[in-house]
């Protein structure tokens, strides 16, 4: 049930969105006419510079140069989420598409995408949540054809940002993180 919310929750998101000449969302009126397909060929946007935060060691000095050139560009590599949810909202999306035009720019680079939650709730469940969120990234990320050079993994309550047992902190752990590879 909780999928097919998410599903459609997703689908109307996404059809709702479009890219205008200035590459900024823009929600469109007429949802009927915009379809996936529509929505990746209207986003025709690249970045001039690359950059790449997280990086590993494997990454040559060029993938480097262009990790922290997306990061210069204010692009988020965190993600945060709603107490129990996996929904991406319209600014999470623009923030998405900005990480997917970085990938298809720079076409040697791999994505894992961490999904964390906050403590509360079961360690099964926070595992199967923080996976949801991540999933969800992945899932517009595979509008572009990206989803072969994104790998998921969730590490539920595992490793907290903030580790108050209050509102602000729990706030932080709800997120997925862009970890380049």
């Amino acid at each position: 049930m909780i999928k097919t919310i998410f599903l459609i929750t997703t689908v109307s998101l996404l059809s709702a969105c479009s890219i205008t000449k200035d590459s900024e969302p823009a929600v469109v009126e007429d949802r009927s006419s915009v379809t996936q397909e529509s929505i990746i060929t209207l986003d025709e946007s690249s970045f001039e510079s690359q950059s790449i935060v997280g990086a590993s060691a494997s990454l040559s000095s060029a993938e480097r140069v262009a990790v922290t050139e997306l990061k210069n560009t204010g692009t988020n590599f965190i993600l945060y989420f709603s107490y129990d949810g996996f929904d991406i909202d319209e600014s999470a999306t623009a923030q998405i598409i900005k990480h997917a035009n970085f990938m298809r720019d720079n076409s040697s680079v791999n994505l894992r995408l961490e999904g964390h939650a906050d403590e509360r709730g079961t360690r099964e469940y926070n595992l199967a949540l923080g996976e949801n969120r991540a999933l969800s990234v992945k899932e517009v990320l595979g509008l572009y054809d990206l989803s072969s050079r994104v790998e998921v993994i969730s590490f539920g309550e595992e490793k907290p940002i903030a580790q108050s047992h209050d509102e602000a902190g729990w706030k932080k752990n709800r997120r997925v993180e862009f970890i380049y590879q």
